[in-house]
């Protein structure tokens, strides 16, 4: 089994598309809408997390190509907002990579993300939402 998150960007036109009911029917697919903005008129767009057999994902976005909507796969990364986190040391607790580690000298706090493997444990951990996953291509 595998994950992955997916963008897919819908023309004008092609909106009534049955995506969902595809993935799930014909692919054997489990999914979730994460963020969902489309309407027949306009066209729109549609981030989901899809999980199934590897092949069975690419042949679903390969129905999805064909169809002319753009698919976009998704990784995730931690974003650290400095101006929200009041370097309590809160998250280092948490964080078994040592991607978030508070500076000897001036006890501000610093985010390594190429140390960071997005598990997210940071997230509860910090008192005042200062971390947070975005969704990238």
């Amino acid at each position: 089994m595998k994950s992955v998150k997916v963008l897919l960007k819908f023309p004008s036109g092609q909106a009534d598309m049955p995506v969902a009911w595809k993935f799930a029917t014909e692919y054997g697919l489990e999914f979730s809408i994460l963020q969902a903005d489309i309407r027949p008129d306009r066209g729109g767009r549609c981030i989901m997390d899809i999980t199934g057999e590897p092949e069975n994902i690419e042949d679903a976005l390969y129905y999805c190509r064909q169809a002319n909507v753009q698919v976009t796969v998704l990784s995730r990364t931690m974003v650290w907002d400095d101006e929200c986190c009041v370097h309590c040391g809160a998250c280092t607790a948490v964080c078994s990579k040592k991607a978030l580690s508070l500076d000897k000298e001036t006890a501000e706090l610093r985010f390594d993300n190429s140390k960071c493997i997005v598990c997210e444990m940071c997230i509860p951990a910090c008192p005042t939402g200062a971390m947070r996953v975005d969704l990238m291509p």
